[in-house]
């Protein structure tokens, strides 16, 4: 047989001058069968085997695959715990920052509060001391005017 051979050329010898060239290999073509019903039997038990075959294969794909998504959806978890944590734990160092601030808003008002009481503390003794720096100078001044009045007798 040539594979010039006609698959399905019929029963008989004379059928050449209607085959279609298949490139198929004079092995193959010695094993197919000439009888069309035959050639067509065969071509389904192929393709089921095929088909069997690709899913067997697309089956394989699908359970790694399945792994790698089990293993990417574990990273994801895992990624979410670390930023729930690292959100809480931001969170939680903010919360200390706003107190730590207020806390040292609250001293610098209280320091301010302090220093103004010392000021009006320092401006009231200055005003007594010059109240009574005035009146000892007039003391002296009288006295002084008193000891003048006596010298001068």
């Amino acid at each position: 047989m040539s594979s010039q051979q006609g698959v399905g050329g019929g029963g008989g010898g004379s059928g050449n001058n209607n085959a279609v060239d298949f490139d198929l290999s004079d092995e193959i073509l010695a094993v197919i069968p000439t009888d069309p019903y035959h050639q067509l039997d065969l071509a389904r038990k192929i393709t089921s085997m095929a088909i069997a075959s690709r899913v067997s294969s697309l089956e394989s794909d699908t359970g790694r695959l399945r792994q790698i998504l089990l293993e990417k959806n574990r990273v994801i978890n895992d990624l979410e715990d670390r930023v729930s944590t690292l959100t809480r734990a931001s969170q939680q160092a903010h919360s200390a920052l706003n107190n730590a601030v207020e806390q040292n808003n609250n001293k610098n008002k209280n320091k301010n509060k302090e220093y103004l009481n010392i000021r009006q503390v320092f401006k009231k003794l200055n005003m007594v001391d010059k109240a009574k720096l005035t009146k000892e100078r007039d003391e002296l001044a009288a006295t002084v005017k008193k000891l003048s009045r006596d010298f001068a007798k």
